[in-house]
């Protein structure tokens, strides 16, 4: 996997050319390598001071790229440049030479570096000179047409092996191949020349501009929704399953049906509720909560048991309810269309045949969507009968691959220490996932204040961070330290500047920028693939997870 630095293109890059190679170069496909982002040159050969917009460092040697948006011509021996507004500006040294001129800047500078080490006596220099807003078809004596990118090139990793074949055609020599110790030894000595460093904030407000965007599967889902009755859509944390129910529920809103959305769990529905005000006609709402828009709920049963009774009683009570309606009064009740959400939870028969009397025409003939990950299956022990049942009826089944939530790193941290494969996801790279350890409560309690005060020097709102746990607040190791949050659920205070808390079980559908993993060691072992799996998913772009010494050490956290 290639490793950029920063690991985030800054706010300070006013280059669009240089903002769209960057993405570009997120695609590269080279093993152990690094991508450098405007590395200052102080010892250039003909000027004090010299860029190189960006550096690679990987096995084959050291590549630097040139990059030149808008239009650009050679006239008469002058480099014309077109910006985006229509203004020209006219250079006599053109991309090419600008370009080689940093490359042996560049290498007489490594060789001073590292002159007494043989490893770096003879090794792979090459650069090339990138165009990506336009196809490049003007001459000057310069140019090198191997070594040119342009809206044409279709793949950048193949792109940047012909630059180093053409540059090593130039010196046929025996040269090193650099191992991957060396790659980060060369890496260490260049980090220090980057003309900017963006603060935290900067660089998660960034990698968050670029996740947010639809997949091509994200639209053919779209498209079936329009077109299918009855869809079923599995998809694995992150996959954009609760965009794209609200997104079908709006659609089917605007139509002027009346339509159910329904979730299992509360902070999500409430989380959702906010953004269907404007919608009359959709009732957002927990699966628990329909029912009792209909029956009393029987407090003495639920003291009794709670799981007994909102599984399996509540459900039973409602359809006996609904048995004694007339048909007027049912279908009074009835919703042109139902939409449900982390359909996992859901998927048992009781509930289904409860929800089947209120859709016009049922499961078998009516309008459903139901979005669901069977790897965050939690609470529901008859997800199989369930599924057996919702399969009889006529239907389409879709699937979501793409995890468009998570970065890169957060994405194999989770699929590895859950053991359930992510394995396609959008390559946006960010933070490495950091484990803490503790080994007392007296060290957890450093650990927060130290993370926490570290994030407020990045200029982080505590806002956007959330902590996790299995437990809640009353019972976790923050609330023996006495460390203050903001806890989803009933007094949940949304102008509050503290850090959001939730357990784990109540956060499902629901993420956020910065996730703090905390009471790991509490985890039981029965679920600790699946809690680690619905926990790291949950992070957009950073995952801290603070661990007690010994279970870290038992359970490779």
């Amino acid at each position: 996997m290639v490793k950029f630095i920063p690991p985030y293109i800054g706010e300070e890059v006013k280059s669009n050319a240089e903002k769209q190679m960057y993405e570009i170069l997120q695609e590269l496909n080279l093993e152990d390598a690094y991508v450098l982002h405007s590395l200052g040159l102080p010892r250039h050969e003909d000027k004090k001071y010299g860029e190189v917009d960006f550096v690679i460092v990987c096995k084959r040697g050291i590549a630097c790229l040139e990059i030149k948006g808008g239009g650009v011509e050679c006239q008469e021996g002058k480099w014309v440049f077109t910006d985006r507004y229509g203004i020209q500006r006219k250079k006599t040294e053109g991309p090419f030479a600008q370009v080689t001129g940093n490359m042996y800047s560049l290498m007489q500078a490594l060789r001073e570096r590292f002159k007494n080490d043989y490893h770096f006596t003879y090794f792979n220099m090459a650069c090339g000179v990138c165009f990506p807003d336009i196809y490049f078809n003007s001459y000057s004596e310069e140019m090198i047409p191997e070594i040119i990118f342009d809206n044409s090139t279709e793949d950048i990793t193949c792109y940047i092996n012909e630059i180093f074949d053409y540059w090593e055609s130039r010196h046929p020599r025996e040269n090193t191949k650099f191992s991957k110790e060396d790659i980060e030894e060369i890496v260490d000595y260049l980090r220090g020349d980057f003309c900017f460093i963006p603060t935290l904030r900067d660089e998660i407000n960034s990698l968050e501009k670029r996740m947010i965007r639809l997949t091509r599967e994200q639209y053919k889902v779209i498209d079936a929704l329009r077109t299918q009755p009855r869809i079923l859509i599995q998809g694995g944390a992150g996959t954009g399953k609760t965009v794209l129910a609200m997104r079908y529920a709006t659609e089917q809103a605007t139509q002027g049906k009346k339509v159910l959305y329904l979730a299992y769990n509360k902070n999500l529905i409430n989380s959702i509720k906010k953004q269907f005000e404007e919608y009359i006609n959709i009732d957002v709402i927990n699966i628990h909560a329909l029912f009792g828009e209909y029956i009393k709920i029987d407090d003495t049963k639920v003291k009794e048991n709670p799981n007994k009774y909102f599984g399996e009683q509540m459900p039973e009570e409602f359809l006996n309810w609904v048995s004694e309606l007339s048909d007027t009064k049912l279908n009074e009740l009835k919703y042109d269309v139902i939409v449900i959400d982390e359909g996992q939870d859901i998927i048992k028969p009781v509930f289904l045949f409860a929800l089947d009397s209120l859709l016009k025409d049922g499961f078998e003939n009516g309008e459903w969507a139901i979005f669901y990950d069977e790897h965050q299956n939690i609470y529901n022990s008859e997800y199989n009968d369930g599924m057996e049942i919702i399969k009889s009826y006529n239907h389409v089944f879709t699937y979501l691959f793409v995890n468009c939530r998570n970065t890169v790193q957060i994405a194999k941290y989770t699929s590895k220490i859950s053991g359930i494969e992510i394995n396609d996801y959008m390559s946006e790279n960010g933070e490495e996932v950091q484990t803490l350890v503790f080994s007392e409560n007296k060290e957890f309690k450093e650990k927060i204040k130290t993370l926490i005060r570290h994030l407020r020097e990045e200029q982080i709102e505590l806002s956007d961070v959330l902590f996790l746990s299995p437990k809640k607040y009353e019972n976790s190791l923050l609330s023996q330290i006495n460390f203050k949050v903001n806890e989803l659920g009933q007094n949940f205070d949304e102008k509050s500047s503290l850090p959001r808390y939730a357990t784990i079980q109540g956060i499902k559908g629901l993420d956020a920028k910065i996730i703090i993993l905390v009471d790991v060691e509490k985890i039981l072992d029965k679920n600790f693939s699946k809690y680690m799996y619905i926990a790291g998913t949950r992070a957009r772009t950073m995952l801290y997870v603070i661990v007690e010494q010994s279970y870290c050490l038992d359970h490779s956290v």
